[in-house]
């Protein structure tokens, strides 16, 4: 699997996957330091019409890709056109949306712009989904976060669990039922339960909701000896079900000592979509 970061916060958490053999990493960014930089442009428009041609240097087709990228920044402009030439791989964005209470207008306006349209694009197949992950709620999601290396705590949360999702949906469980989502549910956010404890985390509030997955990874001899383990993680799945909602699980054998649950929600509705801008002047 291709790992492809455009701008800073890409770049950091497509080096974060680099931990994992299964994936090829490329950071895309105006500095120097990037695997692959582009020339700095004044702001997101510029980006979006002078952005460079990179075929030569991900020169990939039919892979499976993560576009990884906040769209605050300038060089966000620039990630429709990314698209354009990525476009015959089979393609998720994974959108991290910042906490903007204390950006500039610009940057308010970009991030909103830039989120609300990738998400058309997945809606109308142009791309196969895109993932929201808003950092608040990844925050939240795994507690009390230091300073120093905040983002790298939240950056590794997000990487482990879009992994492990990865994997789970790569092997064959020991017991489960799997629904195959619509195809008409492109938007979709990830999680994490704490198994114990039956509570769910999920990294984006995301609405109208149409299918979600709980993927438990269980050790060896926690499968073989727990006798309550089945009716315990089907009836919590079942107590989720409504009338709106598709559910299914699978359980997975891990070498791990602890219980894990990773999930994944789906819809079919843009998020936030009363939010996009009619003032769309963002350069």
């Amino acid at each position: 699997m291709k790992i492809i970061g455009l701008g800073s916060a890409g770049c950091n958490i497509a080096k974060a996957f680099g931990k994992f053999p299964q994936y090829d990493t490329y950071g895309i960014d105006a500095d120097k330091e990037a695997d692959i930089t582009i020339m700095k442009r004044a702001g997101h428009e510029e980006y979006d019409d002078r952005f460079p041609n990179l075929k030569r240097k991900l020169k990939f087709v039919g892979e499976e890709v993560y576009l990884v990228l906040c769209g605050a920044g300038k060089i966000s402009g620039g990630v429709l056109r990314l698209l354009e030439q990525l476009k015959n791989n089979q393609i998720t964005v994974l959108y991290i949306q910042p906490d903007v209470a204390l950006a500039s207008e610009i940057q308010k306006k970009q991030e909103k712009i830039v989120r609300n349209v990738l998400q058309e694009y997945a809606r109308s197949g142009l791309i196969d989904a895109v993932w929201l992950l808003d950092n608040q709620m990844v925050e939240k999601g795994i507690g009390d976060v230091p300073i120093l290396g905040y983002y790298e705590v939240l950056n590794q949360a997000i990487v482990n669990t879009v992994h492990m999702i990865n994997v789970f949906r790569n092997s064959e469980p020991v017991l489960g039922s799997f629904i195959e989502p619509s195809q008409l549910s492109r938007i979709a956010t990830i999680g994490i339960v704490d198994v114990e404890k039956e509570e769910e985390k999920w990294f984006y509030d995301l609405t109208g909701v149409r299918d979600v997955v709980y993927y438990y990874g269980i050790n060896e001899d926690e499968l073989a000896t727990n006798g309550v383990l089945f009716k315990t993680i089907t009836n919590y799945v079942k107590s989720k079900v409504n009338d709106n909602t598709n559910l299914s699980y699978g359980v997975f054998q891990t070498t791990y000592e602890q219980k894990y649950c990773y999930c994944i929600k789906y819809s079919s509705m843009v998020q936030s979509y009363a939010e996009l801008l009619d003032d769309q002047d963002i350069s």
